[in-house]
């Protein structure tokens, strides 16, 4: 199971009086992370007094336990694995609240985190797994189809994520967002934060500067809300490989040897355009035009799609009467409009009725798109446009 890191290095609710849920310590150090705090299913971010239960956990405590999860950015078995943990007493400290376990299954040690990031002897996977000082010597479910095996010891887990002390604090006008991560480089990012005095949120915040996404084979990120955000504030968009390069270098290491150059959709060079653009002053990607989405999209997703127009400078007409009127007024003033409407249709038909074909419900979908512009002469384009436009960093199918 992929484990979610969670947001934030750090936050902004005072958690000085409350004790860790798992381990039970109000200390927080390099086998701890910092301390946040969960309520109905979200990270707290605010006063802790506006609702009337709240867990306080370090983020290595949550981040290692085996069952938690994020779903539609809610935590998941938050509750159940705490229950589970305080079941268990820790091998080292004789505590209960121990719930990282040996991941040999026959092994009946089970830990709190800072209490095994202090044994040597443990080994530590990327998988969010560990194999105590007992069975140290068996192989990762990771590493059993390797070519060739390569230990994980506690001492090189960590030289890759605790920086050394020049790298402390200087990064303290940084915020990091993570996109398409895995569970391993999550962490890594997250202890890179920490240790630089920088902070990590999960999901894109206007205030975020760089944006740590994972790669493919060919350098491709993939197309996330996270990245799509960061091009339209013409923030970073960088890979893995730079964190690694900071942590190597001791120091801050200069961007551009590794801004993403391109998306899984091959799209090219949008973050650097969308940094220039911002940086030029130039106006922004939807300046001058105004969108109207015709048809069902799916809320939430909708939501993202304005969301990004309205980021990206454009306006959105609400519904038909009100476009209608809009284009009347403008030919009864005679001004001379330069803004550009656009007739917007959703363009996935993954979720359609099993009794029609994608042929038919792309047709249908765009006749309608059609009739409504031509009655108030404007264009059509697919949802997908958009998405294409930010993802280039330009207006792209000559549809303009």
């Amino acid at each position: 199971m992929e484990i979610n890191a969670p947001s934030g290095g750090k936050s902004s609710v005072v958690l000085d009086q409350a004790p860790c849920a798992f381990c039970h310590s109000s200390k927080q150090s390099e086998g701890t992370g910092s301390f946040v705090a969960y309520a109905q299913g979200k990270e707290v971010t605010g006063n802790v007094d506006d609702f009337s239960k709240v867990i306080h956990v370090h983020l290595k405590c949550l981040a290692w336990s085996p069952r938690i999860y994020f779903e539609d950015d809610l935590i998941q078995n938050l509750e159940s694995e705490i229950v589970r943990a305080n079941k268990l007493k820790c091998s080292s400290c004789g505590k209960k609240g121990a719930g990282l376990g040996c991941c040999v299954k026959a092994c009946q040690k089970t830990y709190h985190v800072p209490c095994a990031y202090g044994i040597p002897d443990c080994r530590w996977d990327d998988g969010f797994l560990i194999l105590c000082p007992n069975h140290a010597h068996h192989k990762f479910p990771s590493e059993q189809n390797a070519k060739s095996e390569k230990k994980i010891t506690q001492k090189s887990i960590s030289e890759h994520l605790n920086l050394s002390s020049p790298l402390l604090n200087v990064g303290k006008d940084l915020v990091f967002c993570g996109s398409g991560l895995s569970a391993g480089d999550k962490f890594t990012l997250v202890n890179f934060a920490s240790s630089s005095g920088s902070i990590v949120f999960k999901n894109w915040r206007d205030n975020v500067t760089h944006v740590i996404a994972g790669t493919d084979s060919n350098g491709a990120c993939t197309r996330t809300l996270n990245v799509l955000m960061a091009i339209l504030h013409g923030r970073w968009i960088l890979t893995m490989e730079w964190v690694k390069a900071c942590v190597k270098a001791g120091h801050l290491v200069k961007e551009e040897p590794y801004e993403v150059v391109l998306d899984n959709h091959g799209s090219r060079g949008g973050p650097k355009a969308g940094r220039l653009r911002v940086q030029n002053k130039a106006p922004k990607l939807f300046n001058n035009l105004n969108f109207y989405f015709i048809g069902e999209y799916e809320q939430a997703y909708k939501a993202d799609l304005v969301n990004l127009v309205t980021t990206g400078g454009g306006t959105i007409t609400e519904t038909k009467d009100q476009l209608l009127t809009s284009r009347s007024n403008d030919a009864d003033t005679k001004v001379n409009v330069k803004q550009v409407t656009l007739v917007v249709y959703n363009a996935d038909f993954t979720y359609n009725s099993e009794f029609e074909d994608e042929s038919s419900v792309e047709a249908s979908r765009l006749e309608a798109a059609e009739d409504v512009a031509q009655e108030i002469r404007c264009r059509v384009v697919p949802h997908i446009w958009i998405l294409e436009s930010i993802a280039c960093g330009l207006l792209v199918y000559n549809l303009l």
